[in-house]
């Protein structure tokens, strides 16, 4: 009688699996039935097959990367005060990535930014485009270039916090111009699409990705409270560190839109990819004093 062998689950690598999108990811890819072996750099509890920390200095992170089908590339930093950190944490991770695969047509997935560049003045941008530059020499590589990311309430991410009013009647300070739009995109959408490109779905490439919705700075604030509240727009030169204004409230005063929309929505359509309405996670809970 002939014995069937069981199905090779696919091997999937999640590296920096113990951020939002990380842990999200984790438990899309059990319900799928894959192997997934989460890379951190501390110890962590996650619901993974496997859990490799100090992942950077671990030889069997690079054997786990090298025997893998796909590998989804999650790490970054955000607010650090030297270019040190970006270079590190962003870049020199990508360059690990792209070294354990090799000459490989592993599929490696990617989160940038839309404004990422390798010149630009801005650290996090700047640690983005050279990731880029990287990974996008890897022939299985699909780069998704966002926007801001939304969770919602309980947790809502550094974005959010951003539009949110921090006590009654204080005014919520945005820097740069308020008229600027964005197109928020919700954690669960990263994590889907995420998921969807690492089992094999779509082609390696670019792509923009952002939430079904544009809206002006003002507009979210709006939205993100629930309620009208008074906005006072600040420049980043009236900021007292200049590291601040190459970071995190740089990255507002800058924010975009997807140049073209109906790209975005044919990337979605490739992915399998419903885009979560802002409604699902707005407005936020109001901050406790």
């Amino acid at each position: 009688m002939l014995e069937l062998q069981p199905a090779r689950r696919p091997r999937i690598v999640v590296a920096g699996a113990n951020s939002p999108t990380g842990r999200l990811l984790l438990l899309l890819l059990r319900d799928s039935g894959v192997h997934a072996t989460a890379l951190v750099r501390t110890p962590a509890t996650l619901v993974a097959d496997e859990v490799i920390s100090n992942w950077t200095g671990n030889p069997r992170s690079a054997d786990a990367i090298a025997n893998a089908d796909a590998v989804v590339l999650l790490t970054g930093v955000v607010g650090a005060d030297d270019w040190s950190a970006y270079e590190s944490g962003m870049v020199g991770t990508a360059r690990r990535i792209a070294q354990a695969v090799g000459a490989r047509g592993t599929r490696v997935v990617y989160f940038s930014s839309l404004l990422a560049d390798a010149a630009s003045d801005n650290w996090y941008l700047k640690a983005k485009g050279m990731a880029e530059q990287v990974l996008r020499q890897l022939s299985g590589s699909v780069i998704f270039r966002l926007g801001p990311v939304v969770r919602g309430s309980p947790q809502p991410l550094p974005f959010e916090q951003a539009l949110l009013q921090q006590a009654p009647d204080a005014p919520v300070v945005l820097y740069g111009d308020e008229g600027r739009t964005s197109r928020p995109i919700n954690l669960g959408d990263v994590a889907t699409v995420a998921e969807s490109a690492a089992l094999g779905v779509g082609r390696p490439g670019i792509y923009e990705l952002g939430g079904p919705e544009e809206h002006s700075l003002a507009q979210l604030v709006k939205l993100a409270n629930g309620a009208e509240v008074t906005i006072r727009t600040a420049s980043l030169q009236a900021l007292a560190s200049p590291t601040l204004q190459r970071t995190v409230r740089d990255l507002l005063a800058r924010i975009s839109a997807p140049r073209d929309a109906q790209a975005m929505t044919a990337t979605a359509a490739e992915f399998g990819l419903r885009l979560t309405p802002l409604s699902l996670a707005w407005p936020l809970d109001a901050v406790e004093a």
